[in-house]
């Protein structure tokens, strides 16, 4: 994703949604999900002195001369988790893998070939009109078809799942309605926990400074930014902050077979380095959604827009739902290191282009 792309904050006439809540430490004042306004920073200067270890990467980073103050308490680890690894032995054929590395392929070679084909974007015909050439024919391969491969890809430990829904709409509609999701939740979880990241995530809010005067400050990441800042100085001491971010655009995924369209909706952790999660060869983004986009039945054309704003703001509900309580209560997550930690998950940016910021905004008439 560029990154360049818009943020909520950014954008004055986008919306702050009234449901998405951040609970205060003592659980009775509920502010908004997003976006936090300047009367909610208080101006406590809340200094911390971090140990070479903490600040030695950011300060090569940032080079010589700056001044990092983070924020105080931020972060903290409560206890020892189950690592990525722990979860991928907990698979059901995680016994086979003791005896062959390579389960479900039979070993290097069978795994190679399989990870080639899965990687080449050839359609399951081709992939069966290569294994059936006479020279591959010769290799011991365990399977022999696209259909034989994608059952054996089965067997691997899996992603969040994915879920269907058919919305009810008010109004009748030329197609069912269907909302294909995934836990918004177990992908943020799938994000914070991936090894990839280790060396890439950030836990705490700071701020830097150009010199040691503390006059000059510099903003070239997310959790340097005054909002995220804001957020953590909501939530209960040691909690840690996972920023959200989401993107959607209105696209064709079906070309050849009827012409459909969706919202793909994709998620991923304001967390992670911008550096990082702005390559595609990271996968930082995953898929969370797809919204559907349907044609209502009404006679006013204006209305059908309408209609189709609200069904995406409906099934936008459902699938943040997760965030959403995670934001008010917390959720404990396991990092990439194994530390459990008490994560909140408030929205930090939406990325969208400008007919889809005044589709979330209420606003699409009035452009």
């Amino acid at each position: 994703m560029p990154s360049s792309s818009p943020s909520l904050d950014d954008f004055h006439d986008l919306p702050a949604y009234d449901d998405f809540d951040v609970v205060q430490p003592d659980h009775d004042a509920i502010d908004t999900f997003v976006p936090f306004g300047d009367s909610d920073f208080n101006g406590e200067e809340r200094i911390w002195n971090p140990s070479i270890a903490e600040s030695a990467a950011l300060l090569a980073e940032l080079g010589q001369g700056h001044q990092i103050q983070p924020f105080s308490g931020a972060g903290v680890v409560f206890n020892n988790s189950e690592m990525f690894l722990k979860h991928f032995e907990m698979d059901p054929f995680s016994s086979f893998r003791c005896t062959n590395l390579y389960y479900p392929f039979a070993g290097l070679n069978d795994w190679e070939m399989a990870n080639f084909l899965l990687q080449s974007k050839m359609s399951m015909a081709k992939i069966d009109e290569f294994l059936s050439l006479s020279s591959v024919r010769t290799l011991p391969l365990s399977f022999w078809t696209a259909k034989e491969l994608r059952s054996q890809i089965e067997l691997l430990p899996t992603a969040p799942h994915w879920n269907y829904r058919i919305i009810a709409t008010s109004y009748p509609t030329k197609s069912p309605a269907i909302l294909y999701f995934r836990d918004s939740l177990e992908c943020i979880e799938a994000l914070f926990n991936h090894p990839y990241y280790a060396d890439h995530m950030m836990y705490t809010p700071f701020r830097v400074f150009t010199s040691a005067e503390r006059v000059v400050r510099e903003f070239s990441k997310w959790m340097s930014r005054d909002m995220a800042w804001r957020m953590q100085s909501k939530l209960p001491p040691g909690a840690t902050l996972c920023g959200i971010i989401l993107s959607s655009d209105k696209t064709h995924i079906m070309n050849m077979c009827g012409g459909k369209v969706a919202h793909p909706l994709l998620i991923s952790l304001a967390n992670i380095k911008m550096a990082v999660r702005n390559k595609a060869s990271s996968h930082a983004f995953l898929l969370n959604a797809l919204m559907p986009v349907v044609k209502f039945i009404h006679p006013m054309h204006r209305m059908r827009s309408v209609l189709e704003a609200r069904l995406f703001h409906e099934c936008l509900d459902i699938v943040l739902q997760p965030l959403k309580v995670a934001a008010q209560i917390g959720r404990m997550m396991s990092d990439p290191a194994g530390n459990l930690r008490h994560c909140f998950t408030p929205l930090a940016a939406y990325i969208v282009d400008t007919p889809e910021a005044c589709m979330l905004a209420c606003s699409q008439g009035l452009r």
